[in-house]
């Protein structure tokens, strides 16, 4: 698999967008293969609560990429800048992770999620659209790049190592309980 044979779906790329657009990004996301899904749910504990309340809302990502391969998604990043009113609408979320990075930097953008199917990586997605999101940030003169990395349950190496290749360091851990513990990530642009 080459990155030539992937096509790439931008989605606005804006503080918000509307409830039919936002509801045509889930439309999408209901699509993935069930592994991919599967992927989504394990992210975080909570990843379930907090993706029922964003499809309650009529806010969204402020940059988020989808990759495709033969009409399937096959990968897909979502993040939300710092702005008042994504802080706001994560406040309202009680997002925990991007609440922390909220009480810490100024003029950051958060990585949610990110993920790639197993049959598709180690061919560079992960990292085309981690360096598409350095251009959009780089745009925006946004200071701060931030993300957190699972220590608890179990320790995510893979994300470490990936994460590290980018510049990225760690300025704190935050343990929520005895079995959810994230190290917060940080990339100054």
């Amino acid at each position: 698999m080459s990155l030539a044979n992937l096509s790439i779906e931008i989605g606005k790329m804006t503080n918000s967008i509307s409830k039919k657009d936002y509801n045509k990004n889930l439309a999408i996301l209901k699509l993935l293969p069930i592994k991919l899904k599967k992927l989504i749910n394990d992210f975080t504990p909570e990843a379930k609560k907090i993706a029922k309340k964003l499809s309650q809302s009529d806010t969204c990502s402020d940059f988020h990429k989808c990759m495709i391969h033969e009409n399937k998604v096959i990968g897909f990043i979502i993040c939300f800048q710092d702005s008042s009113k994504t802080k706001s609408f994560m406040y309202n979320l009680k997002h925990k992770n991007f609440n922390e990075f909220r009480n810490r930097l100024k003029n950051f953008m958060y990585i949610d999620r990110v993920a790639v199917d197993t049959e598709f990586r180690k061919v560079g997605i992960a990292s085309s659209m981690y360096e598409k999101l350095l251009e959009f940030c780089l745009e925006l003169n946004i200071e701060n790049l931030t993300a957190e990395i699972n220590i608890l349950p179990s320790r995510n190496e893979v994300s470490f190592h990936f994460h590290e290749k980018f510049d990225f360091v760690e300025i704190d851990t935050k343990k929520y309980s005895d079995d959810y513990e994230v190290s917060l990530q940080k990339r100054i642009l």
